[in-house]
């Protein structure tokens, strides 16, 4: 079967001219690309060997109206879509700063009011997404970027579920990133904002403690972690954070949905409160 080549570096798409290769997923790649006015931006095209799978195809254009129609603060604008010879692509506003993964893989463990900061932020932008009936279903470090003065940015909906939409993957698929998987999502169960908060509590453990709840484990042995296992105290290395923040954090991690707070918002000032109503 003919696959078509797909754009590389040097390559102009629209009005974009491909500069630089910043990261790459299952569904495709992202390229720092500029116009012919100068303007920056982030442009993700789909892997060619994927892009005449009608469900990957679908996923993407989901993705795509997905970003369009949510206008949040804390969720990286889309400037807009297209396709050429058959691939599609997606031109988001490039943010400069690196990811949240960036900063903790330099700094380790974040500062409690920058993480408060960034857990409000975040969960802001989340709620906006649960707001039109969305979920992200993969949110990590990796998918939250921060721009120059530490704002933070919700990216990536390559996994991002619509509650009104078709089902685009089999019955019983597990998507995510297994250090931030919710147990419904590692059993194939319907996943909801709850899934969402779950693995925002992951993110903000790995803020305070340099690592996500069950990293000592290896494989397979992860999922069963989230599925069976109560998260460590984030907080066993930290004496200078208040022992309520960690009993704030891990309501995130319940293993059942109903367990966790009703929504993002609502986790977030736990958390913060538990901080001491430190600034969010």
């Amino acid at each position: 079967m003919h696959v078509t080549p797909e754009p590389g570096l040097g390559d102009t798409v629209g009005r974009w001219r491909l500069e630089e290769l910043i990261g790459e997923g299952g569904m495709g790649r992202v390229y720092r690309a500029v116009d012919s006015n100068g303007q920056v931006a982030a442009m993700k095209i789909v892997k060619a060997e994927l892009a005449s799978d009608k469900v990957f195809r679908k996923r993407f254009d989901r993705e795509a109206k997905v970003a369009q129609r949510v206008d949040h603060p804390h969720v990286v604008p889309v400037i807009e879509t297209g396709e050429l010879d058959g691939i599609p692509y997606l031109v988001q506003v490039f943010i400069t700063g690196g990811s949240l993964e960036d900063r903790i893989k330099r700094e380790h463990k974040l500062p409690l009011d920058e993480t408060v900061r960034i857990c409000t932020a975040v969960a802001s932008g989340l709620d906006a997404l649960h707001g039109e009936g969305l979920i992200h279903r993969d949110v990590k470090p990796a998918n939250i970027l921060l721009d120059d003065q530490g704002t933070p940015y919700i990216a990536d909906f390559g996994l991002a579920k619509d509650r009104d939409a078709s089902i685009l993957t089999k019955a019983g698929q597990a998507l995510g990133s297994m250090d931030y998987m919710s147990p419904e999502q590692i059993r194939g169960e319907d996943v909801s904002a709850q899934s969402d908060v779950y693995a925002l509590g992951c993110v903000m453990f790995e803020c305070l403690s340099g690592r996500p709840p069950f990293a000592d484990k290896q494989g397979m042995r992860i999922l069963w972690a989230h599925l069976q296992e109560e998260p460590p105290d984030p907080l066993a290395e930290r004496d200078d954070v208040p022992p309520d923040v960690g009993w704030a954090l891990r309501q995130a991690l319940a293993k059942e949905p109903d367990g966790r707070p009703p929504t993002a918002t609502a986790y977030a000032g736990m958390v913060r409160i538990a901080a001491g109503g430190r600034a969010g």
